[in-house]
């Protein structure tokens, strides 16, 4: 069976015994018949385009006549100084593009409101078969530890482990690594080798992105936070890092040149593999185009250890900031609007993000015009991975803490690699600084 968090089991149980609230009792007397709902998000390109159409739809069609208002913003970063000026002005929308832990920092400040009694409503909630479609198992990494759902998961995409079935059949190897042993004797292998045309072939890109840093965490059967602190020194965190050390100093694994190199590498055959977002599809198939390197390659779960396959997923969601209960009730039902299966159908085939309706998932086929060039094959592996039952899920902490540890993580990564530091030492110093920057928090 799939692992989860815990919380799904208490998100399930509230779905399934029927509470109502008091704050649930006022929300089946709204009347939100002509209201107008602001909306902040981060879209540009393909996304502006799908949520521009999707938010058409919606103004046209919806039976209450309400107007969304949707407005770009910019990047994450952005829309956070926004909503952090806006929690000292009091001008906030209605709706806000953000991840969990944006949430939880909003909930903080009183400007984040609670989801769960619009998801039970009876009046405007999702009902037996919308609740069966939708993809509630990404509820647990919205939901934070006091049982608040502060984020609304309408799209979501995954760390993959993209490999060259090409270039490892040169190396020797039939299949991409499945443990972290075979996995190191992969990119030692690489590293030694010198292609058909004369060129170096490097062993794995180490970064310091902290996802992927994670999803070997999770891979190992560990996490970085237990629910109350930190805990970057147990055993699966201290192994990640020393993973890291041992693949940079035995020359197994290299610093890419620059920001995204190791994409570039991987498209030139120069690298058998490399982890990425699945929100990075089109990049990747864009870079074999521009480099003229032909490979068979795909995308599976990072090596693990035993009992432990882990995808880990990325939830960027909608954060309902507030208004009026009648403006609420009208931004609940534009978010509800996103995970129909047309709506997730549409987004999928328009941005590469999952959508999370499954039978929007389902209508996807290889004649979907995901746009040039294809990322169908890809999508639909990656797909097969998040519906596998016996792959777990897992997600970064949603509290408001992980923005500054996050950087630290980063820190870590390039202090036991480039700056040669011991892993006890970077350790030690990364979980002093996560105490700390939970502290603050708090």
């Amino acid at each position: 069976m799939r692992k989860l968090f815990l919380v799904i089991l208490l998100v399930v149980a509230a779905f399934s015994v029927g509470a109502v609230s008091a704050q649930m009792t006022d929300l089946e007397s709204v009347d939100p018949t002509g209201a107008t709902v602001v909306y902040w998000h981060q879209f540009s390109g393909a996304q502006l385009e799908a949520m521009t159409s999707l938010v058409e739809t919606f103004n046209s069609t919806n039976e209450y006549g309400i107007t969304v208002e949707a407005i770009a913003q910019g990047n994450y970063n952005d829309i956070r100084n926004l909503m952090n000026a806006g929690i000292t002005s009091g001008e906030l929308p209605n709706i806000v593009a953000g991840f969990a832990n944006d949430a939880a920092s909003y909930l903080r400040d009183g400007a984040t409101v609670d989801l769960t009694p619009f998801i039970e409503s009876a009046m405007w909630g999702m009902d037996e078969e919308a609740l069966a479609d939708f993809r509630a198992d990404l509820l647990p990494f919205n939901t934070l530890p006091t049982g608040e759902v502060v984020a609304f998961p309408h799209q979501t995409s995954a760390q993959v482990f993209a490999y060259n079935q090409t270039l490892l059949s040169e190396l020797g190897f039939d299949a991409p690594a499945r443990s972290i042993e075979e996995f190191e004797a992969q990119a030692c292998a690489a590293a030694e080798y010198t292609g058909m045309n004369g060129e170096d072939v490097q062993g794995f890109p180490i970064t310091t992105d902290t996802s992927m840093f994670e999803s070997f965490v999770a891979s190992q059967g560990g996490q970085i936070f237990d629910g109350e602190a930190y805990t970057f020194t147990s055993d699966e965190v201290v192994a990640s890092f020393e993973l890291y050390k041992r693949l940079y100093d035995d020359g197994c694994g290299y610093i890419p040149a620059e920001r995204f190199a190791e994409q570039a590498d991987f498209a030139r055959g120069l690298t058998p593999f490399f982890g990425t977002s699945t929100a990075g599809f089109t990049f990747v198939t864009q870079a074999f185009v521009d480099s003229g390197y032909e490979a068979d390659w795909s995308v599976t779960t990072f090596p693990h250890a035993e009992g432990a396959e882990t995808i880990q997923v990325f939830v960027p969601s909608i954060i309902l900031a507030g208004g009026t209960p009648e403006e609420q009730v009208a931004s609940w039902l534009f978010l509800k609007s996103l995970v129909t299966p047309e709506a997730s159908a549409l987004w999928s085939s328009s941005t590469g993000y999952f959508g999370s309706s499954r039978a929007g998932q389902m209508t996807l086929t290889d004649e979907t015009p995901f746009g040039a060039p294809q990322i169908y094959p890809y999508f639909t592996s990656a797909s097969d991975i998040l519906a596998n039952p016996d792959v777990a899920l897992y997600s970064g902490p949603s509290i408001v803490a992980q923005g500054t540890v996050r950087g630290l993580i980063s820190e870590a990564i390039a202090n036991v690699t480039s700056n040669g530091m011991s892993v006890e030492d970077a350790v030690a110093a990364l979980q002093a600084g996560a105490d700390q920057a939970l502290a603050d928090s708090m």
